[in-house]
């Protein structure tokens, strides 16, 4: 009699176990399998300005040193590579212009002084902070122009010196990325050449608007 009794005290105990189990098993729901969360996702900026890129640009010279008060227009092409790095962009362009800069200057009554800049062309690096695809940089280094500076006189006898002057070239700009490859710009240069074997001072303030493609 005494092992009945323990044995009913026993699956009673256990009966109410199962029972207090399945109440609290209804209370915590259906049974959902583990998902694991998902990594956060960072929002990056494309890169709009990675890569090589060429063009061409059209501007004016004019010189407020120069004794012939040179100036004129000029157009020409660009070939350069961006690195980006968020918000920074760095790189080096080099570009070559052809145009039609000159001036005069009467020396007396028998004689005037010509200079002509037939051509010139800069290799620089540049340095710019990107707002969207807006890129506003700074650019400087050196400069290349081929000079001729003539003495002319009136009896048709003239003295020349002609030759490739070697200088350096800083300015800034901004450029507008309206495409996917494409980008129009405005920039400001000043090339300083120095003086030739005459003493003309061929120092350039130079604007101009240019359209690249990116690759």
């Amino acid at each position: 009699m005494k092992s009945l009794s323990v044995a009913s005290a026993f699956g009673g105990a256990l009966l109410s176990l199962a029972a207090s189990s399945g109440a609290w098993a209804a209370d915590l729901g259906p049974y959902q399998s583990y998902t694991p969360p998902q990594p956060e996702v960072r929002y990056e900026a494309p890169l709009i300005w990675q890569g090589a890129y060429v063009g061409i640009n059209g501007g004016f010279a004019w010189s407020d040193s120069n004794p012939t008060n040179a100036e004129g227009g000029f157009g020409g092409a660009q070939v350069g590579y961006n690195w980006q790095r968020g918000r920074l962009v760095f790189g080096i362009e080099g570009d070559f212009q052809g145009g039609d800069i000159g001036g005069r200057l009467g020396v007396d009554p028998e004689a005037s002084l010509h200079s002509e800049i037939n051509w010139f062309s800069t290799v620089r690096g540049r340095l710019g902070i990107a707002t969207g695809p807006w890129l506003v940089y700074g650019t400087g280094g050196v400069a290349f122009a081929d000079i001729d500076t003539r003495v002319r006189f009136d009896d048709g006898d003239s003295w020349k010196d002609s030759g490739t002057q070697v200088g350096y070239a800083v300015g800034g700009g901004i450029e507008w990325a309206f495409a996917q490859n494409w980008s129009a710009k405005a920039e400001y240069l000043f090339v300083g050449l120095g003086e030739d074997d005459f003493g003309v001072n061929n120092d350039l303030h130079t604007i101009r608007a240019g359209l690249n493609y990116k690759f």
